[in-house]
């Protein structure tokens, strides 16, 4: 536990995105970055990714310099864009496929880039999606880290 933790009330489970409270949000992230955690959760995303049979991060290179040489996109920023864009209807893709096939299990094996717009994954050799295991490990990373520096404070009435 932190030395300094975050007090956080109760009604915080069950914020949304338009109902955070800002400065929670600031002293949490506060608290993360001064302890390392950032750090830490940032590790854990890499090492799970080079770690994960897919190998994610040369399915996004390859993928990035075939946008190149086809002369789709030619200018870093829209490579940025198009690359995010392209890994999120892939993951999406494969999470669509994941609840209906009920395997639970997203690896970027259960869609091969042949539903994704714009041949995403051409050149590629599968799916851009974010595999569901690297994607556990990094929840489970951010959740220990939050419990560190966060302590619920069972006295507050604050909403």
């Amino acid at each position: 536990m932190s030395q300094t933790p975050v007090k956080v009330p109760p009604s915080a489970t069950s914020y949304t995105p338009a109902t955070q409270d800002a400065d929670l949000r600031s002293q949490i992230n506060m608290q993360l970055h001064k302890e390392g955690h950032v750090t830490k959760i940032q590790d854990t995303l890499l090492h799970s990714l080079d770690a994960h049979p897919t190998n994610w991060p040369s399915a996004v290179q390859t993928h990035a310099l075939t946008l190149l040489r086809t002369g789709e996109v030619t200018t870093f920023p829209a490579l940025v864009r198009r690359v995010l864009e392209d890994v999120r209807h892939d993951t999406a893709a494969a999470n669509a496929a994941s609840e209906t096939n009920g395997s639970g299990e997203t690896n970027g094996a259960s869609t091969n880039g042949n539903g994704n717009k714009n041949g995403a994954t051409e050149g590629g050799g599968g799916s851009l999606a974010i595999p569901e295991a690297v994607v556990e490990a990094v929840l489970k990373t951010t959740r220990e880290c939050l419990d560190s520096v966060c302590e619920v404070d069972d006295s507050s009435t604050a909403g």
